[in-house]
């Protein structure tokens, strides 16, 4: 499998390739020419050029290459990245160069059928890396970036993901990265939560541990009085996915202080969290949460809360 950039905006090509799936280029003259049509279907460089310069009386020598990157390079599978004027899209190749129906209406020579795997209508920098923005900046209609494979291949999967560039994005992915090599152990991400809610002005502290007779669980407590609010969070350091036994742990110790509380608490809000380090929970302990009211909040997702409110651990 190869790798190309493709300029189609040539005689609507944006709009073919958007309606019809169809990548396309020039060189009508060609396309209306026997002798090359028949050069091209056997790939026969030789026989290439020499129609071609007859056609062309030598003018556009430097031109040739692109139709002949096009239509007898390119492969079925092949990968093109094709600029947009604002954008980008990428492309997969299907089947074979077709001789173009349009080109004695359009200059336009041949077509590759194509399926586009991803469309970025925004701007470029949101998912391209440098190297593949200053590629799409070279003016020749086509060319091969197999070199820039692992960049084509980036820019697929944060359309997949939905993870277009941004800085405090890619903070948090590394902080995540960073907790997982240096901060391993499940005591040290509850001190990094208690001191995000420190730094947030709460009164926040890590509760004893394997109190006698206590009922469900809770890792950190957050007091802001000012808001008369309580959060109370259970942590997890794990990875993968966590399962609904900690959702149960922190609604069970929330139905607990529930019953315990006095006439004081009535003015008082309480929350319960559960942050995990891992990626994802379970669609068990989502719906537990969601019935009891708890607000889950997965490793990624609390290293943005922690770049957000600036690194401080």
């Amino acid at each position: 499998m190869n790798y190309w950039l493709h300029r189609c905006a040539y005689e609507g090509g944006h709009e073919i390739l958007d309606t019809e799936h169809r990548l396309t280029i020039g060189f009508s003259d060609c396309a209306n020419n026997p002798e090359m049509v028949e050069a091209i279907k056997n790939c026969d460089g030789k026989g290439f050029d020499k129609v071609y310069n007859e056609i062309y009386k030598g003018e556009i020598k430097r031109a040739r290459w692109s139709l002949w990157y096009f239509a007898c390079e390119m492969k079925e599978g092949d990968i093109v990245v094709v600029p947009r004027y604002c954008g980008f899209s990428i492309c997969r190749l299907v089947g074979f160069p077709l001789v173009s129906e349009r080109r004695n209406s359009l200059d336009i020579g041949w077509e590759w059928r194509v399926e586009i795997i991803a469309d970025m209508c925004t701007p470029r920098d949101s998912y391209a890396t440098p190297a593949l923005l200053s590629r799409m900046k070279c003016r020749q209609t086509t060319i091969n970036i197999g070199d820039l494979s692992g960049d084509v291949e980036t820019a697929i999967k944060r359309f997949r993901d939905n993870r277009p560039f941004s800085l405090p994005q890619e903070l948090a992915d590394k902080c995540h990265e960073l907790l997982d090599q240096i901060g391993g152990s499940p005591d040290h991400f509850e001190r990094v939560i208690r001191d995000y809610f420190i730094r947030l002005g709460a009164n926040a502290e890590i509760l004893p541990k394997n109190i006698a007779d206590k009922i469900g669980d809770c890792d950190i407590s957050a007091v802001f009085a000012p808001l008369r609010l309580t959060i109370s969070v259970q942590a997890k350091k794990h990875w993968g996915k966590t399962g609904e036994w900690a959702v149960q742990q922190i609604v069970d110790y929330a139905k607990d202080k529930a019953e315990k509380a006095n006439a004081d608490d009535s003015n008082w809000t309480y929350a319960n969290w559960v942050i995990s380090f891992a990626d994802d929970f379970s669609a068990e302990a989502k719906n537990l949460a969601k019935e009891n009211g708890v607000v889950l909040v997965n490793g990624i997702d609390f290293c943005r809360m922690l770049v957000a409110n600036g690194l401080g651990f």
